[in-house]
């Protein structure tokens, strides 16, 4: 299929790396509309920041923020040593907001990530000591959480984070708690043929909204973090690029775009192309036509457009639906998945805008 030659980091002009948010600046008022250009602007300053932090390839920055802007969480996956952990807490500090960071264990419970009844002694009113039950939050309720390794938990504490990522809430002992929001989740993935992993579940990988792998960086790449100028270093010198009013903003204006109708047949027809290829036992689901819909228009607002083509569904496919494609001979990583998506985009032909 014919693709853009335009180079994707091309987007208008944003705030300078890690600009810290004017002291006093009020986020929009709620209901109000936010142009898309402020969404481009916010977008492309926490494209900045990464490509500040991570070395690696720029396209990488720009699918991570428009996962961001979308609303929806993004999953990492690849060997140990390439940047995983490093691209999620760039993307943390970019956005400010409480921060929480979770590492997986394989005797992390599910009550360590979403907090627990703890005993609370009180007076009554005739001061008489009584033991209860309060509600002690855990370290999902955040803005921003980047949850290390989530493939070395058990299955039981990574379906901790279905209800949190799809509705935003916690439910202990029948009571329902509301996350902050913006609520964003980071996680990493080694591959599963790496020591002490369990492979994530469907219905766990289907609440992640884009699966990314950083790959080996270039030479070019490599000598950068080695010479300190890229890596953990810089990520000291970050500060958010925006408010988190803004950041809502921002996603509540991508989630206006304009999407075509030909534009959504041509994700409805990519969908059916997953689930009839010959190599897979489960294509992509519905979500999955919405998640590439969200990163879509959230990819249109960072190139400066208000409306989405089909090269910016071609762009984000990949990157939301591989992890969503259940291969026969699938190793338990997103590398089958990925392959079957990149051969569905050349057999389905993109309409004309």
């Amino acid at each position: 299929m014919t693709m853009s030659t335009r180079d994707p980091r091309t987007r208008a002009p944003g705030r300078s790396n890690g600009a810290p948010t004017p002291d006093g600046a009020a986020p929009p008022p709620a209901g109000a509309a936010v142009p898309v250009a402020r969404a481009t602007e916010v977008g492309g300053a926490v494209v900045d920041v990464i490509e500040h932090v991570v070395a690696g390839r720029p396209e990488l920055a720009e699918l991570a923020t428009a996962c961001l802007l979308s609303g929806g969480h993004l999953l990492v996956e690849d060997i140990p040593g390439v940047g995983k952990t490093l691209l999620a807490q760039a993307m943390a500090a970019a956005v400010g907001g409480s921060f929480r960071r979770i590492q997986g264990t394989v005797d992390l419970l599910p009550g360590d990530v979403t907090g627990t009844m703890m005993p609370d002694r009180e007076r009554d009113e005739r001061d008489h000591d009584r033991l209860s039950l309060r509600f002690r939050p855990g370290p999902i309720f955040a803005n921003v959480v980047v949850f290390d390794e989530l493939n070395r938990t058990a299955p039981r504490t990574q379906s901790a984070l279905l209800e949190a990522a799809e509705e935003g809430t916690v439910t202990v002992d029948g009571v329902s708690h509301p996350l902050p929001r913006p609520f964003f989740v980071v996680a990493t993935q080694n591959p599963i043929d790496i020591a002490g992993t369990y492979r994530l579940g469907e219905g766990t990988l289907d609440r992640f909204a884009a699966v990314l792998s950083p790959g080996r960086p270039s030479v070019d790449d490599e000598l950068a973090v080695l010479a300190g100028r890229r890596g953990r270093r810089q990520l000291h010198d970050v500060r958010p690029v925006a408010t988190l009013g803004e950041l809502e903003a921002a996603q509540e204006a991508v989630a206006g775009l304009a999407v075509p109708e030909v534009v959504s047949r041509f994700v409805v027809e990519l969908l059916a192309a997953t689930r009839s290829h010959p190599r897979v036992k489960l294509g992509a689901s519905t979500r999955g036509g919405l998640a590439v819909l969200g990163m879509a228009r959230a990819l249109a607002a960072l190139r400066g457009r208000d409306y989405v083509v089909p090269d910016d569904v071609a762009t984000v496919a990949g990157a939301a639906l591989s992890h969503r494609v259940i291969v026969h001979d699938g190793d338990g990583s997103t590398t089958g998945g990925r392959a079957v998506v990149a051969e569905c985009l050349q057999w389905v032909r993109p309409p004309t805008v």
